[in-house]
């Protein structure tokens, strides 16, 4: 028989067994107790370090199988790893903070933030980057290096369901802050997911031309989906005023 010919096989199966089984009963437990149906970055971390260690182990018995002396082969091989880990150090450290992101608590998959000028909705987090989408539905990848060294504001953490949107209007055309507030308020509280009540508008900065506005609202759920209704609600609300003054 094949595995009777190569009985050093016989640990490294029992580890691979050991290694899947470990991984269904710790994600069962884990599951089970904060009752989660999809995916966070504890599942996607443990299935990493799975398939990490899965690697190693099935790469070790190709070379038992082979009878390749596994302890002249690293000892051959040490001065050109050493070579390929410097020249491959921005992907260590990103494969690094890739696991300090997924057993993290700063952010979890659908989570809405803002990484330095990108914002969206995280979808996937790997040892090379974090996936997020935006409102305009880009998929965009940010290096694991990249998310650590810059400011990350979670919208999400927040208790709050509040959406924004910033505007700049013509000083001249507004009659009274008041009465932009008003109109405003009267179109978006129709709307079945808006809190009622929530609407204000704040002034960011005014000059003798222009203003600058944002406009805020507390939405009864959150979703992308409802904050890019809520801001089309808001430009269309706008552009009817304007239709009103011409």
């Amino acid at each position: 028989m094949f595995w009777q010919n190569h009985p050093k096989t016989y640990p490294l199966l029992i580890l691979i067994a050991g290694l899947y089984i470990l991984k269904l009963f710790t994600l069962y437990v884990y599951r089970r107790r904060n009752k989660i149906k999809g995916k966070d970055n504890f599942i996607i971390g443990i299935n990493t370090i799975y398939y990490v260690f899965l690697t190693i182990l099935l790469l070790l018995l190709t070379m038992v199988v082979m009878k390749v002396n596994i302890k002249e082969f690293f000892t051959s091989i040490s001065i050109i790893a050493a070579a390929i880990a410097i020249v491959s150090k921005d992907y260590i450290s990103n494969a690094i903070n890739g696991m300090i992101l997924m057993f993290n608590n700063q952010f979890s998959i659908n989570d809405k933030i803002k990484i330095g000028h990108q914002k969206g909705r995280i979808i996937h987090i790997s040892l090379l980057n974090v996936q997020i989408i935006n409102e305009e539905d880009d998929i965009i990848f940010i290096p694991n290096n990249s998310v650590l060294s810059q400011e990350i504001i979670n919208y999400s953490k927040a208790e709050s369901t509040k959406v924004s949107m910033e505007l700049t209007v013509d000083a001249f055309g507004i009659e009274s802050f008041d009465e932009l507030e008003k109109y405003f308020a009267s179109k978006l509280e129709l709307d079945v997911n808006v809190e009622k009540g929530s609407f204000k508008l704040k002034i960011l900065e005014v000059n003798y031309r222009k203003a600058r506005i944002r406009a805020e609202v507390n939405m009864i759920s959150k979703g992308i989906r409802l904050e890019r209704h809520f801001k089309r609600q808001l430009l269309d609300a706008w552009f009817e005023k304007l239709r009103q003054k011409n």
